[in-house]
């Protein structure tokens, strides 16, 4: 029967048997030092030679580059001054459903990281083509397949940004947001990474003003429908906040996240790291030789036992 590399290693590693205690006298790491000092110029060959082959593999990998952005949250993102806006006013806020908008960092982060936002982008950008370029017929501008089931689709696209493309890393001892996009040209890597917060800072910015916008038309019929005059009163001081929020959704481009560091056009490739692929391809060539090695010794010393 052929040795497998798990028999190999239960059989170098076994306790000896009675007719084998002349050779397994010595204790297994002394044995396994034994021959590492016997063949080391092997050794170190095979070594050199696994990294160079290594190297060589990793030019088969096609580089990619990282760009990087760190945000922080805007005001608006974190609720700041708005508590004390509606300082007094809880009640009537609660009542007429306005308020309580409270820390939204958390709803801009998976914002950044959801699936509708990452539809709208690759649809507006048609980037399919480009994120499965392999399979795109760019002389036809057409899909070389006409296999439906072949044919990537909004899914894929997402399924493609979440795993490989785009990461979302929040600090939260210093509530700084790191988002980093990985692809092959680093001219896009940049462009994509300042795309999606855009995109998630005009979807929040829209969000924003519709719900300010729907807000305000309440507290207008709630007024109509009140005589108290303390009422009306704290429904107007209601709408100029909300009239407040509008404005400042309109006006600010970055209203959920501010760039603090912006995205730079990567000069050097994030991966294939060949230094890495060098010291695996030799650390994996010279274990594997040194099994051989091993199980060799190991035989040859048995049958000479015997």
């Amino acid at each position: 029967m052929r040795p497998t590399l798990a028999n190999t290693i239960y059989f170098l590693a076994r306790e000896p048997e009675p007719d084998e205690m002349n050779e397994t006298a010595e204790p297994l790491f002394d044995r396994g030092l034994h021959i590492i000092m016997q063949h080391a110029k092997l050794l170190l060959l095979i070594s050199f030679v696994g990294a160079i082959a290594a190297v060589a593999i990793s030019y088969l990998f096609t580089p990619v580059f990282r760009a990087e952005a760190i945000l922080v949250p805007s005001d608006e993102t974190l609720g700041l001054g708005q508590s004390s806006q509606l300082a007094g006013l809880g009640g009537l806020a609660a009542l007429v459903g306005v308020g309580g908008m409270g820390n939204k960092q958390t709803e801009a982060i998976a914002i950044l990281k959801s699936r509708a936002l990452t539809y709208d982008y690759i649809q507006a950008n048609m980037l399919l083509p480009v994120l499965f370029h392999d399979r795109w017929d760019s002389a036809a501008s057409n899909w070389k397949t006409s296999n439906k089931s072949e044919i990537p689709t909004l899914e894929d696209g997402y399924i493609a940004f979440d795993r490989n493309i785009r990461t979302v890393v929040e600090n939260r001892k210093s509530g700084l947001i790191t988002i980093s996009v990985t692809w092959e040209d680093p001219k896009l890597a940049k462009k994509w990474a300042d795309g999606l917060v855009t995109a998630t800072n005009d979807l929040l910015r829209h969000q924003a003003i519709e719900r300010s916008t729907k807000n305000i038309d309440y507290l207008q019929h709630a007024a109509e429908k009140t005589s108290i005059t303390e009422v009306k009163a704290t429904i107007y001081k209601l709408m100029e906040t909300e009239i407040k929020k509008q404005m400042t959704a309109i006006g600010n481009t970055d209203y959920a996240f501010r760039v603090v560091d912006p995205a730079v056009i990567p000069e050097h490739k994030s991966a294939p790291k060949r230094s890495i692929f060098a010291v695996f391809g030799a650390v994996l060539s010279g274990m594997a030789w040194f099994v051989v090695l091993a199980f060799r010794s190991r035989v040859t010393s048995i049958r000479s036992a015997r």
